[in-house]
C-alpha cells in the first residue's frame, strides 16, 4: 500500500514514519499559529487583563476544536477507503455527506457556544477582572464555528485523495492573514480582544471558502455539487464510527483542561497569563506529538491490512525510539529559551515568573505522554479505538479531576495543579503498556501464526503442483 508515494510495507520504518509525519506536522503546526498569535498580539497590544481573557478560553476552544478534528477525522478515513478501491459514487456520497455534517456540527457549536458562553466562564470561576474580556472573544469564537468545521471536513477530504498541498496553502493563507488583521485591528485599531477574535472569524471563513471552491470546482470524482450536499445515512454511520471515537477522545481531554483552567484561575489573572503563555509553547511539542501517533496509526492499520504483523512490533519499538528522541530535543530547546518565549507573549514579571516555571515542568515530562500517544496510536491503527477513548476518559479527565480534589486541599499549591498533567500520563502510560502486552501483542501472535499456515500451506501447494507437473510430463 502507498501512501502520498510512501511505501508503508518496505524499507526503514522509522524513515517511513517521519516522512509521513512531516507534512501532518507542518500543517498542524500553522493551525497552530493562530492561538500564538492572538495571545502574543493581545498580550503586547492590550495588557495582562486582556491576555488572561483570551487565554482562559482556550480549554473551551479545545473542545471545539477537537469535536471538528474527529469529524474531519471519520471523513478523511472514509474518502480514503473509498478512494483507493475507486468506488467513485461513494466517493460522491462521501463528500457531500461530509459537508452536510461539517454544516450541522457547527450551528450546533455555534448556538451552544454562543448561549452558554458566560455560564461556561463563570461555572470555571474565571477571575472577574478578566471576565468580559473572555466572554467577548469566546462568543466571537464560536460565531466561527461554521467555517472552522467546513474547512477541516474539506481539508480531510482533499487529504484523504492525496492531496497534501492544497489544504496546506489555504492554511497558511489563513494564518498570514489572521496575523495580518491581529495587528490592524488590535495594535492599530486597538478593539482588544474583540479585534482578535474577528481576525480569528474572518480567517476561518476565508480558509473554508478557499478549500469549497478549490472542492466545487475540481473536474475529479471527488467534486463537490453544493446543492447536492446531503446526508447519506450509511456514509454518515461510516463515518461517525471512525470520527465519534476521535473526536470524543479530543473532548474528553479538553474537558480536563476545562477542570484544571477551574483551579487555575483562582490564582489569579498572572496565573492565568502565565498558564496560557506555557500552554501555547507547549502546544507545539503536541503538535510533533500527534503528527507521529496519525503517521503511527496509519503505518499499523496498513500493515496489519497487509497481513504484515512483524512490521507492526518493529514500527511500535522505532516510533517510540524516534519519538523519545524527537520530543526530548524540541522540548529541551523550549526549556533553555523559556525566558525570552515568555517575555514574547507578555514582559510583565509575575506572568513570566508563572510562565517559565509551568514550562519546566510541563515540557521535561512531555516524553511521558508522547510515549502514551504511540501506543495509542498502535492500538487505533489495530483496530481498537474504543480501549484509547476509554482511557482518555479515566486518566485525563478522571485522574486528574480526582488529583485536584483529593491533593490540592491537602497540599494548596499552584505546583499540584501543574502536576495533574504528568501524573495522568503516566498512570495512563502504564495502563496503555499493560493493555498492549496483554491483548495487542496476543493479537500480532495470532496473525503471525495465521500468516505463517497460509505460507506453509502455499509452499506444500506448489510442492504438490510440482510433482503433479513431472507425473504428467513423465506420462
Amino acid at each position: 500500500m502507498r501512501i502520498r508515494n510512501i511505501n508503508l510495507m518496505e524499507g526503514p520504518i522509522w524513515k517511513q514514519i517521519l516522512l509521513f509525519a512531516l507534512p501532518l506536522l507542518v500543517t498542524n503546526l500553522m493551525q497552530q499559529m493562530y492561538s500564538v498569535a492572538d495571545l502574543m498580539i493581545i498580550g503586547n497590544y492590550s495588557g495582562v487583563d486582556a491576555m488572561a481573557g483570551v487565554g482562559s478560553t482556550a480549554s473551551i476552544i479545545s473542545m471545539v476544536i477537537g469535536l471538528a478534528t474527529g469529524i474531519a477525522t471519520g471523513v478523511s478515513v472514509v474518502t480514503v477507503q473509498v478512494s483507493s478501491s475507486e468506488d467513485y459514487d461513494n466517493l460522491y456520497k462521501v463528500v457531500h455527506n461530509g459537508y452536510a455534517l461539517a454544516i450541522a456540527s457547527g450551528l450546533i457549536l455555534t448556538a451552544v457556544g454562543v448561549g452558554f458562553a458566560p455560564l461556561l466562564l463563570s461555572a470555571m470561576k474565571t477571575p472577574p477582572d478578566v471576565l468580559p474580556y473572555a466572554v467577548t472573544y469566546l462568543r466571537i469564537y464560536f460565531a466561527g464555528a461554521l467555517p472552522v468545521t467546513i474547512y477541516n471536513v474539506g481539508a480531510g477530504i482533499l487529504r484523504g485523495v492525496g492531496d497534501m498541498k492544497h489544504p496546506f496553502i489555504f492554511l497558511s493563507l489563513g494564518v498570514l492573514l489572521n496575523v495580518g488583521l491581529d495587528f490592524l485591528f488590535v495594535g492599530f485599531f486597538d478593539w482588544g480582544v474583540s479585534g482578535a477574535a474577528w481576525a480569528y472569524v474572518i480567517a476561518q471563513f476565508i480558509t473554508a471558502l478557499l478549500v469549497t471552491t478549490s472542492l466545487a470546482t475540481s473536474m475529479t470524482p471527488f467534486r463537490l455539487f453544493l446543492r447536492d450536499i446531503s446526508f447519506h445515512p450509511r456514509i454518515l454511520f461510516r463515518s461517525l464510527h471512525v470520527g465519534v471515537p476521535a473526536g470524543l477522545q479530543s473532548f474528553i481531554v479538553a474537558l480536563s483542561g476545562v477542570f484544571i483552567q477551574t483551579f487555575i484561575n483562582r490564582f489569579g489573572k498572572h496565573a492565568v497569563a502565565g498558564f496560557s503563555a506555557a500552554s501555547r509553547t507547549d502546544s507545539f511539542v503536541f503538535v510533533l506529538v500527534s503528527g507521529l501517533a496519525l503517521a503511527v496509526m496509519t503505518h499499523t492499520g496498513a500493515n496489519i491490512g497487509a497481513g504484515r504483523p512483524e512490521r507492526v512490533r518493529k514500527g511500535l519499538k522505532q516510533s517510540l525510539g524516534l519519538t523519545f528522541v524527537l520530543v526530548a530535543a524540541l522540548s529541551g530547546l523550549f526549556i533553555l529559551l523559556r525566558h525570552p518565549i515568555a517575555a514574547a507573549f507578555n514582559p510583565d514579571p509575575a506572568v513570566t515568573s508563572y510562565a517559565t516555571h509551568i514550562m519546566t515542568i510541563l515540557l521535561s515530562t512531555y516524553w511521558i505522554f508522547a510515549l502514551t500517544e504511540i501506543i495509542g496510536a498502535t492500538l487505533r491503527g489495530m483496530g481498537y479505538a474504543f480501549f484509547p477513548m476509554i482511557v482518555s476518559l479515566i486518566c485525563m479527565a478522571g485522574v486528574r479531576l480526582l488529583w485536584m480534589l483529593v491533593v490540592l486541599p491537602v497540599w494548596n499549591s499552584f505546583d499540584v495543579i501543574i502536576m495533574a498533567y504528568p501524573v495522568s500520563w503516566l498512570i495512563s502510560l502504564i495502563t496503555y503498556f499493560v493493555y498492549f502486552m496483554r491483548k495487542g501483542s496476543r493479537i500480532l501472535d495470532k496473525l503471525q501464526g495465521e500468516q505463517t499456515r497460509e505460507s506453509d500451506s502455499c509452499t506444500m501447494e506448489t510442492t504438490e503442483n510440482s510433482i503433479n507437473s513431472a507425473k504428467a510430463g513423465g506420462e
